[in-house]
């Protein structure tokens, strides 16, 4: 293994200031909002949680409510006083346990709210967070939902105290101001996630733990007969939603290019392919990190958002192809659409622009299909994805599959296709027929 790890960010101690009680593998804070609470008006408690292992937590809060300041009983009232959370290795978030106080509510400010906190921990954890915290949090890595969250808890006064000598039930204290009529809120209990391993900009911590899943569960799944059908469907689907409603034989190519790049993830071994690329040899760039012989692997973007959704749910990877055609789908395209530039600047001898160009390029097509909205035509379907899929025509070739056939149907749709084509496509038209005729002579047939 490489010996460079990642360090996880420390989240907790960003939003209290460093502040933290450890629980266990888990390091906690708690706090109210708002500090100041007028009777008769709810506020929410706070539990803040950090996960310091490399393992699952279980984590139980249960509420202890105050007393009345005079006496008076249950003036303080809590639809769930028991919230029992999952959080994945590493991750981090928060606990909100509404609470309500009644009109009469004693006027106070020795208040005090515990939380009891208990966790369990799966398995033999490993820890990868210090006692006092971890690593430097960069707010430009975050994603801005969880940025604006954080900068909303920073606000809040973070108690580590402890009370009593048994068991672990942190407190803090708030104020209780005169009664205020106004519209009641109906608060619920929930957990809110800030961070995740997925969340983390290194593919390193998500290949160590997640490389034997990819081996043994994941790449044995990319046959061309599973994933097919799915992708398909959901090219068909995601461009009619964009405004072009794809030929049986367009979805096919494109799709084929999209198998292919998938199958590069694990070519089968001692056979030599002209077109293939290292860059989507995710079973080498695996091989290579295991064995320490890189720092940082280089792997395909699917790939990456494939171990991310492995992060969220292991299952994922027993199920590729539903993932692949669900919420990895874009991914895949950015590197179908790498490769595919990549193949038709060297069958064509056309130069496709600079990296930066292409990059460019790939995220304002992206931007496109997902704009919901008639904006796809000619070219943006056909280059670079649609002749990627031409030029691969004969691999990835489904057992049902009658090559020519299909070669001959898009053949004679871009023929009819003619007289629709605008000044702007002609010149992906032209490269079009230039590589469909070339598809043709290397194996005889005719169109």
């Amino acid at each position: 293994m490489a010996e460079s790890q990642p360090v996880f960010p420390d989240i907790l101690g960003s939003i209290t200031g460093g502040a933290r009680f450890n629980v266990n593998a888990a390091q906690v804070a708690l706090a109210v909002r708002p500090r100041n609470v007028r009777a008769g008006r709810p506020f929410e408690v706070i539990l803040l949680i950090q996960n310091a292992a490399d393992s699952d937590l279980d984590v139980t809060a249960i509420l202890q409510l105050p007393q009345d300041a005079k006496k008076k009983p249950n003036r303080f009232i809590a639809k769930a006083e028991r919230l029992v959370v999952g959080l994945r290795p590493a991750e981090v978030g928060y606990v909100v346990l509404p609470v309500t106080s009644l009109p009469d509510t004693a006027i106070s400010d020795i208040y005090k709210v515990g939380v009891s906190v208990d966790v369990k921990v799966a398995g033999k954890p490993k820890r990868i967070r210090a006692n006092d915290g971890g690593g430097a949090v960069e707010l430009d890595m975050l994603n801005p939902e969880t940025v604006e969250k954080m900068n909303d808890l920073k606000k809040l006064t973070f108690s580590t105290s402890k009370r009593g000598l048994m068991g672990t039930v942190l407190e803090v204290p708030f104020n209780v101001l005169s009664a205020q009529i106004g519209q009641l809120v109906d608060l619920k209990a929930q957990w809110v996630s800030l961070w995740k391993i997925s969340d983390l900009r290194d593919e390193r911590v998500l290949l160590a733990r997640y490389g034997d899943a990819l081996q043994t569960t994941l790449l044995p799944r990319l046959k061309r007969e599973l994933v097919y059908a799915p992708l398909y469907q959901t090219t068909e689907d995601r461009f009619r939603q964009a405004g072009y409603t794809l030929q049986a034989a367009e979805a096919h190519y494109i799709t084929k290019l999209l198998v292919y790049i998938l199958e590069m993830a694990a070519p089968e071994e001692n056979t030599t392919d002209y077109l293939s690329d290292e860059r989507y040899n995710v079973a080498l760039a695996l091989k290579r990190f295991q064995r320490g012989e890189t720092a940082q692997p280089v792997l395909p973007g699917w790939c990456k958002a494939m171990l991310k959704a492995i992060d969220t749910n292991p299952s994922a990877a027993e199920q590729p192809a539903s993932v692949l055609a669900g919420h990895v789908y874009d991914e895949l395209l950015r590197d179908a659409m790498r490769l595919g530039f990549q193949m038709v600047g060297t069958a064509t001898g056309e130069n496709m622009g600079s990296e930066e160009d292409i990059h460019d390029y790939i995220e304002k097509w992206i931007t496109k299909l997902n704009a919901g909205q008639a904006v796809l035509r000619f070219s943006d379907v056909y280059l670079p994805l649609l002749l990627g899929g031409v030029i691969i025509y004969d691999r990835a070739v489904l057992k049902t599959e009658k090559v020519g056939e299909m070669l001959t149907e898009l053949s004679r749709y871009i023929k009819s296709s003619y007289a629709e084509v605008s000044a702007e496509d002609e010149m992906v038209y032209s490269i079009t027929e230039q590589i469909i005729d070339r598809a043709f002579l290397k194996f005889g047939y005719r169109a």
